[in-house]
């Protein structure tokens, strides 16, 4: 009230009703990322939501180092570890291969490595927490931010090992870098992200299988190596893809005409041989994928047209380019294929999408074959 407004018993029980202005509390616990975006936190841990939601770093994921006592106790145990690692060793492991030989490495061989090195370690639970996020929506965000603790944590140290690889370091960062494309296609999905290559504080699988060629030989040249069975798969799903067919299929036949497109049209000579390799590697998967041997197309199929396309054509990726997205339109075709594997559920669908979205219209039209088998309508 002003000064010149009588009191009066009516105005003064009006106020006294009212009260106090309520204080507006003020947090200044929040993490960092969301006080530079001038957003409220809402200081979830081990990584908040709006962190989550748009997968990037939230330092409330930086590991705090306490002294143990000298004398521990089952009051020591950290169970949510235990329930991630249970989880791996009875469910998750099977569902990274159809190979009962890689099953086992997967299940005995990667957690015995893991349990010699904290990243490789970390690498396993979070994927066996996705998995679990996967399966238990109502506790989803629960396991996505521990999952994505567990991979910050892990990515810090082998980035940084990536510098320089030596012997010592290749048989656990190839290891990791595996378990990271299972990581990575497990991840919630992003709508600012064009495909799986998005900026962000995490690396892709494209950052880590740059130069995995390299690591692979480093690798594999180890004596007694644990990682054996790993790359015999590998090379044996290798070795069927060169295998020369007379098999045709409608795939084959639209890379055929897209790759002569490319040829007439492309005019810089290194981006027409990279163009080229890519179909060159598709049609080898199309192939491995309609064979008549009696083979179950196999995730590590997958892998191998990865392999043989990234040191060239993924890079070309983070900056797209109309004919890089198109080629990759043909790729979501075999991911289709893998569709019983929970981390790539949806993903054929999100990269169709997002591809159509991308392409003018002269390149949509060179996608109609992907966007049949797939299903998708715009």
């Amino acid at each position: 009230m002003d000064g010149t407004s009588p009191l009066t018993p009516e105005s003064i029980q009006l106020a006294a009703a009212s009260g106090p202005r309520r204080a507006h509390r003020k947090s200044r616990l929040g993490c960092k990322t969301c006080k530079s975006r001038k957003i409220k936190c809402d200081e979830r841990k081990p990584a908040c939501g709006n962190c989550i939601k748009h997968n990037v770093e939230c330092d409330f994921a930086v590991p705090r180092v306490q002294a143990l006592p000298a004398s521990s106790s089952l009051l020591d145990l950290n169970l949510d570890h235990l329930e991630l690692l249970h989880n791996y060793t009875t469910s998750t492991y099977a569902t990274l291969s159809e190979s009962p030989a890689l099953r086992d490495f997967y299940r005995i061989t990667a957690v015995q490595l893991g349990l010699k090195c904290d990243y490789v370690m970390r690498a396993l639970l979070a994927i066996s927490s996705l998995q679990l996020a996967y399966y238990r929506p109502h506790m989803r965000e629960h396991y996505q931010s521990v999952a994505m603790h567990h991979h910050q944590i892990a990515s810090r140290v082998a980035i940084n090992l990536m510098q320089d690889v030596n012997p010592s370091t290749a048989e656990n960062l190839f290891l990791f870098s595996t378990l990271t494309i299972f990581y990575a296609f497990g991840c919630p999905r992003r709508d600012d992200h064009l495909l799986l290559v998005g900026e962000g504080e995490i690396p892709s699988w494209l950052l880590l299988h740059q130069g995995t060629r390299a690591l692979t030989e480093l690798a594999s040249a180890q004596v007694d190596n644990p990682l054996a069975p790993l790359f015999k798969h590998g090379a044996d799903r290798w070795r069927a893809r060169e295998i020369q067919r007379q098999t045709t299929s409608s795939a084959h036949q639209h890379l055929d005409r897209l790759q002569t497109l490319i040829e007439h049209d492309e005019l810089d000579e290194m981006l027409r041989n990279t163009y080229t390799q890519a179909i060159t590697e598709l049609h080898k998967s199309f192939l491995a994928m309609n064979c008549d041997t009696g083979r179950t197309y196999d995730v590590m199929d997958l892998f191998v047209w990865v392999f043989e396309v990234a040191e060239d054509f993924l890079p070309l990726l983070r900056a797209p380019t109309q004919n890089a997205v198109t080629i990759l339109a043909f790729f979501c075709v075999l991911l289709k294929g893998l569709k019983s594997q929970w981390w790539l559920h949806g993903w054929a669908d999100h990269l169709i999408a997002k591809s159509y979205t991308f392409l003018d219209r002269e390149h949509r039209l060179l996608i109609q074959w992907p966007m049949e088998e797939i299903g998708y309508i715009p």
